[in-house]
């Protein structure tokens, strides 16, 4: 009798054990779906980014306002990321306990890393860009603005070059795709939208050239009114 109660339990601690690698094989194969997902995720995050993430505004405040969204937009992506590194590495520990090889982790791995690699240099290019718009609306609005009690404020030869100087630069950056570690090249938007962004901060800069020429020749104000 007591044989066979030994027998028995040792069956029930093999059904057990069974059962416990049944349930880590489950969980195993649902991290590596998500795992896997998450990474779909963050492609799709990064199409988003570099397909309608364009605009830079039409004045400071909007420019402010956009660069905001992209910044609660790239928290999401980090999310994203950390999501599927914990996902790998919960693999990692239940292939350790299962004594066996993940069939996608291997190559989950590397693709998300790529995928949040590339994110995160499209986004500095993003947050360069708006930044660079900020004070360019800025410095303009500064300009443009009718200040009579500040006449010298708005004569400064220094601040019309360096509202010229930062436009120019960011036309140009415009036209400058988002390079990433491989080779591989990305632009923002389609070139009607970079046509589009483009024309915007031409028309800016051929205003504060006309105040330029205003102050410069004040005649000119008075026979325009």
């Amino acid at each position: 009798m007591e044989d066979m109660q030994l027998r028995k339990q040792r069956c029930e601690d093999m059904v057990d054990v069974r059962r416990l690698k049944m349930l880590q094989m489950v969980q195993l194969f649902k991290c590596e779906e998500d795992a896997a997902q998450a990474v779909e995720w963050l492609s799709e995050l990064l199409d988003a980014l570099l397909k309608t993430h364009i605009r830079l505004g039409d004045d400071a405040q909007e420019t402010k306002v956009l660069l905001e969204k992209h910044r609660k937009f790239v928290d999401v992506a980090q999310s994203t990321y950390d999501y599927g590194r914990q996902l790998l590495q919960a693999t990692v520990v239940l292939c350790q306990s299962l004594r066996c090889t993940s069939r996608s982790s291997g190559d989950t791995l590397p693709r998300l890393n790529r995928v949040w690699k590339q994110f995160t240099i499209a986004s500095e290019e993003r947050v360069h860009r708006l930044e660079m718009a900020i004070a360019f609306h800025s410095n303009a609005e500064k300009i443009l603005q009718d200040c009579p009690e500040e006449p010298e404020a708005i004569n400064d030869e220094e601040q019309f070059d360096e509202i010229e100087a930062v436009g120019k630069s960011l036309l140009d950056r415009l036209t400058v795709p988002v390079v990433y570690p491989d080779g591989t090249e990305q632009y923002f938007g389609s070139p009607s939208d970079m046509a589009s962004t483009a024309e915007h901060i031409r028309d800016r800069m051929k205003l504060v050239s006309l105040k330029r020429q205003q102050l410069r020749h004040p005649e000119m104000m008075t026979t325009e009114s």
